[in-house]
């Protein structure tokens, strides 16, 4: 009996924690839920959105659902400025798809380990920080091209069952920060609260 007993409490459990896990979109439909609208790129099953101030958004994006992921998102400013020029680009992998990846700080650091294959120069190993409320994992790669020096930051985070991924280019580190402060997310709240008013007459 006692054993029926456990094994009972244990099926629920399963059952009741399979009910709690969030619904894992398939990269296609991921990919259709992002927009642009009035210069903002907004994106709500991942609770975020990109403003890329004096930057045009390009035809760069992609999906590839056989791979299940995607490059949501990019932008860019082509300034003649060198100081102002920059770039971003937001990409989704899905986690079922990556079953040897188990953190943020792994996958990056076999990305940053494939960009010193290409001649890259790593500025910093990955290292946990904010991006406007979530913890990401970030690393930095320094380029000299033509006498120019530029930085290529990456910034990692699982989220709803996906890598999530943001990389930015710009000609110095400070400006790195300037354009990731440009992605904002949305607390579970404040979707809430998004979702209620799009409902309402």
């Amino acid at each position: 009996m006692r054993i029926v007993s456990l094994i009972s409490q244990f099926l629920v459990f399963l059952v009741v924690g399979a009910a709690a896990q969030p619904q894992i979109e398939d990269i296609s439909r991921v990919f259709s839920q992002g927009e642009i609208k009035n210069d903002e790129y907004r994106n709500d099953y991942f609770g975020l959105t990109l403003t890329p101030v004096g930057a045009k958004f390009t035809k760069g994006s992609f999906i590839s659902p056989e791979g299940k992921r995607a490059r949501l998102v990019d932008a860019a400013d082509d300034a003649k400025n060198w100081g102002d020029k920059y770039s971003i680009a937001i990409l989704a992998d899905a986690l079922s798809a990556n079953p040897a990846i188990h953190s943020p700080s792994q996958y990056l650091r076999s990305v940053r380990h494939q960009l010193e294959k290409e001649g890259m120069t790593t500025f910093r190993e990955e290292t946990p920080r904010k991006v406007s409320s979530l913890d990401f994992v970030e690393s930095v790669m320094k380029v000299s091209e033509q006498g120019r020096t530029h930085y290529q930051g990456m910034y990692t985070t699982f989220l709803n069952g996906y890598i999530l991924s943001l990389q930015v280019t710009a000609p110095t580190e400070r400006r790195l920060e300037e354009i990731v402060r440009m992605v904002k997310f949305t607390t579970p709240d404040d979707q809430h609260q998004r979702i209620h008013k799009s409902k309402l007459p």
